[in-house]
């Protein structure tokens, strides 16, 4: 199988992308033996820190060199200091000290990121949506998944990845505002493939592939009135050509799980965590769907 390279976005925040993007990939690896490559582009570094216990992160992203921020600085000075070897992080460790998952591996952020929107107004557009591909394109055929983590906006950073991508996976709170947030981010997405399209290799069509919907409750009917909703959205998206017809609502929706929330502090994914909670089975479930809809895409 080639390497699927998949987009984790939504401007909205508090969604539970940085959570989907961690205990997918985290699931891939440990259950489905896949080659996992998580590239954390957020310059609030969640996936990183979620992975990586604090201390350890800040020694090595000091500065910004071993981090994707490294990627970005090159492209604007025109430089090669991005060594992929020195930066990716391998496997996690647990309380023991031991390493898990040797198959997930992390390319992590910096806050230094945050300094990227205001240059990269002086690269021209192509350049600007080439620079994970020129930097990283190579080692994405290494894994069987690249999973980008996104920051909450549709900027630059964010523009580059969607342009890397095979294709775009968003997680999704049902509620009003995050439908109509949806909305927006498909025409987004729209509007930009038609602008860039010449400057794509060929095949390549960025566009959203999957809705994953996390923090769901199943108390009352808010959250089922809200995601019935959301399936009629994404009808009326697909009739009127913003979204591919095989774009999908991936399920089991993620419920709410103290579990989950618990591993962030304990630098850990919910399989290694607590793989008996029903945020563990949630995700595993998912994933398994996940992987039939991505691998039998030719």
């Amino acid at each position: 199988m080639s390497s699927k390279v998949l987009a984790f976005i939504n401007f909205k925040g508090g969604v539970g992308k940085t959570a989907t993007v961690v205990n997918i990939g985290a699931t891939l690896a440990k259950l489905h033996e896949k080659k996992v490559l998580i590239v954390d582009l957020d310059p609030q570094s969640n996936s990183s820190i979620w992975l990586m216990r604090p201390d350890r992160w800040r020694e090595h992203v000091s500065k910004g060199r071993r981090s994707t921020f490294q990627i970005f600085d090159d492209a604007l000075h025109g430089k090669a200091r991005f060594d992929f070897d020195e930066t990716v992080v391998k496997g996690v460790v647990t309380w023991t000290g031991f390493t898990d998952l040797p198959r997930l591996h992390l390319l992590p952020a910096a806050v230094e990121l945050l300094r990227v929107e205001d240059r990269i107004h002086e690269l021209r557009a192509p350049v600007v949506y080439q620079i994970l591909d020129s930097a990283l394109g190579l080692h994405f055929k290494e894994y069987d998944y690249v999973l980008l983590d996104c920051p909450p906006n549709l900027y630059s950073t964010t523009k580059t990845a969607i342009f890397s991508a095979d294709g775009c996976v968003v997680p999704y709170v049902p509620d009003y505002l995050s439908l109509s947030g949806l909305m927006v981010l498909a025409e987004q997405i729209g509007e930009m493939r038609e602008k860039f399209a010449p400057y794509l290799p060929p095949r390549r069509k960025p566009n959203i592939a999957a809705v994953i919907v996390s923090h769901y409750r199943q108390a009352g009917n808010v959250f089922r009135l809200a995601v019935n909703e959301l399936e009629l959205s994404l009808s009326q998206l697909q009739a009127t050509g913003l979204l591919p017809d095989r774009a999908v609502l991936l399920q089991p929706y993620i419920r709410h799980c103290v579990r989950v929330a618990e591993s962030t502090s304990e630098h850990l994914p919910v399989i290694l965590y607590a793989p008996g909670s029903i945020g563990a089975q949630d995700y595993c479930d998912l994933t398994q769907r996940f992987v039939d809809l991505f691998e039998s895409k030719k």
